[in-house]
C-alpha cells in the first residue's frame, strides 16, 4: 500500500520563493521520488501569495478573514487559528479533502494551523488514527516579538506535545523540542536544509546581468537578514575593491531600501550595490553562476539557513559569519569556505576574496551531502517508521 502524507501549510508551494516554501516543496518532491503520495494543502492569503496555483487557491482564505487578520494588534501567524475559527466552512472542506486522501501521516508545516484542525482530527473516525507530524522550520517562539512570544510558545508547545513525531532543521532546535516532549516520546528527527544541485556546466555567459566582479547576497524579507547586512556590510560596501560590487537578491531588498541607513549614501550605494529584489529562478541562477563570491552575513536567527547549503553547492568562495553555518558546522573546514567571528573579519575576508587572494577549489563530490535528497533522507525513514512499514 502506498504511503500517503497530507501536509497542511501556511503558504502555497507551487511557485516556491522564500526558504520555507522551498523546504516544503523539496520534502514533497523527495517524498514522491521515494514512491510516496504527498498532498500539500495550504491555508493562506492570496494577497501575500498571488502566484498560487488554481488548486491551491481553493483553500485560500476569504477576504473577510483577511480583514480580521490584518487589523491592529493582530499578528497573522500567531492569531491565525483564533481569527479563522475551527468552525469555519473552509476547515470542514479541508477535513473532507483529508478524508478523501485517507493519509497515514498528517503533517503540520509550522505550528499555526494545528488548533484549527485539532478537534476535528481527533473526532473523525477516518482520520483519528493518522500519525501527526510537526515539521518545524525554527523554534518559532524564539523569533517572535515579546508582545506575542508567550502566545506563540503555547501554540508551538501544544503541537509539539500532540505530535507523534517532530522534524527539525538543527540539533539545537531538536534539543528544545525534546525537552518539551520528555524522554518517553520519540526523539526529534533532524534534517537540515539543503539545495538542489545547480547546473555548473551550462554556459550562461549570454545571461550575464552585472558587469565586472561582484559578490552576491541572497535573502528573504526575514528581519535577521537585514540586521546581518547592516552589521557586516554597513551603510555602504566601501571596503570592496573599486571595480567590484555587491549584488543583493530577494525580499531583503525591500527592508534595506526603506532604511534610512541605505538612503544616507544614495550615490555610493547605487554604484556599489545592485538591488535585484525577488527574481525568477533562472535569473537567480545566472547571478550565482557569474558571482565571484557568495556572502552570508547572518548574525542571528533560528533553524538552518537554506542559502548556506546553496552557497556551498555552487563551489564558489563563501564568506560567512559563523552563525550562518548553524547546522552546517562541519562546512567551516571545507575548501573555499571562509568564516568570520565578527563583522570586521567578515569585511576583510570578503575583500580578500574579491581581489583574488582567497579562492575555492571545492568539487561537486564534497558537497553532495547538502543536496535535498541526502538532507531529507532521515525524514523519509521517519515516515516509514510512523506508518508501520518498517
Amino acid at each position: 500500500m502506498t504511503l500517503k502524507i497530507a501536509a497542511l501549510g501556511h503558504y502555497p508551494i507551487s511557485t516556491p520563493l522564500h526558504g520555507g516554501q522551498r523546504r516544503v516543496d523539496a520534502i514533497s518532491k523527495v517524498a514522491k521520488l521515494n514512491g510516496y503520495e504527498f498532498h500539500h494543502i495550504p491555508v493562506f492569503s492570496t494577497t501575500g501569495y498571488p502566484n498560487a496555483s488554481e488548486l491551491e487557491k481553493q483553500t485560500a482564505l476569504p477576504k473577510t478573514i483577511l480583514e480580521k487578520l490584518h487589523q491592529p494588534g493582530v499578528r497573522e501567524d500567531v492569531h491565525f487559528a483564533r481569527e479563522v475559527g475551527e468552525d469555519h466552512p473552509l476547515v470542514q472542506d479541508i477535513i473532507d479533502r483529508l478524508r478523501a486522501i485517507a493519509p497515514q501521516v498528517i503533517q503540520f508545516d509550522q505550528p499555526w494551523l494545528f488548533r484549527l484542525f485539532k478537534k476535528q482530527l481527533s473526532n473523525d473516525n477516518r482520520l483519528a488514527n493518522a500519525r501527526i507530524v510537526y515539521s518545524s522550520h525554527n523554534v518559532e517562539a524564539d523569533l517572535i516579538a515579546p508582545t506575542w512570544e508567550s502566545d506563540a510558545r503555547a501554540i508551538e508547545m501544544e503541537l509539539a506535545l500532540a505530535a507523534d513525531q517532530v522534524f527539525t532543521v538543527s540539533q539545537s532546535d531538536a534539543e528544545v523540542f525534546d525537552k518539551w516532549r520528555g524522554t518517553k516520546r520519540r526523539p526529534s528527527v533532524v534534517a537540515p536544509n539543503g539545495c538542489w544541485p545547480p547546473d555548473l556546466t551550462t554556459n550562461m555567459a549570454t545571461d550575464r546581468l552585472v558587469e565586472g566582479d561582484y559578490a552576491i547576497m541572497v535573502g528573504s524579507e526575514h528581519p535577521p537578514n537585514a540586521k546581518g547586512y547592516w552589521e557586516c556590510i554597513g551603510t555602504f560596501p566601501g571596503f570592496l575593491p573599486p571595480d567590484a560590487s555587491l549584488v543583493v537578491a530577494g525580499g531583503v531588498n525591500r527592508l534595506l531600501r526603506q532604511d534610512d541607513r541605505f538612503l544616507r549614501f544614495p550615490r555610493v550605494n547605487s554604484e556599489f550595490v545592485k538591488n535585484f529584489g525577488i527574481v525568477k529562478e533562472e535569473t537567480l541562477n545566472s547571478l550565482l553562476f557569474h558571482a565571484k563570491a557568495i556572502c552570508l552575513p547572518i548574525t542571528e536567527g533560528g533553524g538552518t539557513n537554506l542559502k548556506t547549503a546553496e552557497a556551498l553547492m555552487w563551489l564558489k568562495p563563501v564568506v560567512a559569519m559563523r552563525h550562518a553555518l548553524r547546522g552546517f558546522e562541519e562546512a567551516a573546514n571545507m575548501d573555499g569556505v571562509y568564516v568570520a567571528d565578527n563583522p570586521k573579519d567578515f569585511r576583510r575576508l570578503l575583500r580578500d576574496v574579491m581581489v583574488g587572494d582567497l579562492v575555492s577549489e571545492r568539487v561537486p563530490e564534497t558537497v553532495e551531502a547538502y543536496g535535498w535528497p541526502a538532507q531529507l533522507a532521515p525524514l523519509m525513514k521517519a515516515y516509514e517508521d510512523l506508518s508501520g512499514r518498517t
